[in-house]
């Protein structure tokens, strides 16, 4: 395929993901939701949803646990991704594949945290999130982690992929055979993060490839916007913090993270972070907590991306929006289930 013929079929597929992201819930519904009651009210709400519609009707029978919602938000996330990767071209695809991979990661971490328990066991309510036509692609081992009894079950299933190498690096707990869950986590997203750079650096030549490498600079910067705002309030030392930062960055450069760690305030670290490119969309002064500021710096971020140029990036802005928009309703379905007012969770 010439670069002509994927430069079409980008534009093509940007349109379809800008006409996807007008049904994602508008400022009106997020308002209704905020004032819902109950579990059933909000399963109802979501039912007149374009999006989420059917996340609600698959909560009809059995139970509405909060896995089995995740698993019904991550199984509407992952059909409108299996709809723009089925007409993607083969190079888009490529990028494409980055997405599953990020959903092994975090089926890995939900494994580890189960095997952490006393009784540590499968809960046998969950459930295949993958569309069949994607089951083919990394992430596909999904099954085994969730039926993995030890760690080897889990370094078995990942065999292969890329986060292979960083599970059997990892230093063991004597007592519980486990790594600790925090070092994991930062070393399989700093995996991640180094795959998807390079890709970007000497795999990917489409039309969308400044827009992209600056969308994944971004996330990353977001991440250890977070991580810095987090260990600063934890008191970890510089030294310390560093070595759990993610090594890619867009414009908060090392040199930045530095001078952030070792700011004598968190006000000042604040601002060191937003000279940057990336911090200019976080708001002006500290308001609520860091994770609050981080999501709504990457809302506003990703919607100027998903209208901008047709292209990739479009693509993934949706697919990014909709993640997000999927996270908020899992944090409102739990605040509902502890008889919680769900305003706050909101955003």
């Amino acid at each position: 395929m010439n670069n002509s013929a994927r430069r079409a079929l980008d534009i093509a597929l940007a349109t379809e993901a800008r006409g996807m992201y007008a049904g994602l819930l508008s400022a009106e519904e997020k308002e209704r939701i905020a004032q819902i009651r109950s579990v059933d009210e909000f399963l109802r709400q979501l039912q007149r949803s374009e999006a989420w519609h059917a996340a609600s009707l698959s909560m009809q029978a059995g139970e509405p646990t909060d896995t089995r919602f995740s698993e019904a938000v991550s199984r509407c996330v992952l059909a409108d991704y299996e709809k723009l990767y089925r007409f993607a071209n083969d190079m888009s695809r490529q990028f494409l594949n980055f997405i599953t991979m990020d959903v092994e990661l975090q089926a890995v971490m939900k494994a580890l945290r189960r095997l952490l328990l006393p009784d540590a066991k499968a809960p046998e309510e969950e459930s295949e999130v993958l569309p069949p036509a994607l089951r083919s692609l990394p992430g596909h081992n999904l099954e085994k982690l969730r039926r993995a009894k030890t760690y080897e079950d889990i370094s078995a299933a990942v065999a292969g992929g890329i986060f292979e190498d960083v599970l059997a690096s990892l230093e063991l707990d004597g007592q519980t055979g486990l790594p600790s869950l925090t070092e994991a986590g930062a070393g399989m997203e700093s995996r991640f993060f180094e795959a998807l750079a390079e890709y970007m650096r000497t795999g990917y030549t489409g039309p969308a490839r400044r827009e992209l490498g600056e969308a994944v600079g971004f996330r990353a910067d977001m991440l250890n916007i977070s991580y810095i705002m987090r260990l600063r309030r934890f008191n970890t030392s510089p030294e310390r913090s560093g070595r759990l930062l993610l090594p890619l960055h867009g414009s908060v450069t090392a040199q930045i993270e530095r001078r952030a760690l070792e700011a004598g305030s968190d006000e000042e670290a604040f601002a060191i972070l937003r000279s940057t490119r990336s911090g200019k969309y976080l708001p002006e002064e500290p308001s609520g907590s860091p994770e609050q500021m981080i999501r709504a710096a990457q809302r506003t971020y990703f919607r100027r991306v998903l209208h901008g140029r047709l292209n990739l990036a479009v693509v993934y802005a949706f697919l990014t929006l909709k993640q997000y928009e999927g996270d908020m309703l899992r944090r409102v379905f739990v605040a509902l289930s502890y008889g919680l007012s769900p305003a706050e969770y909101v955003e």
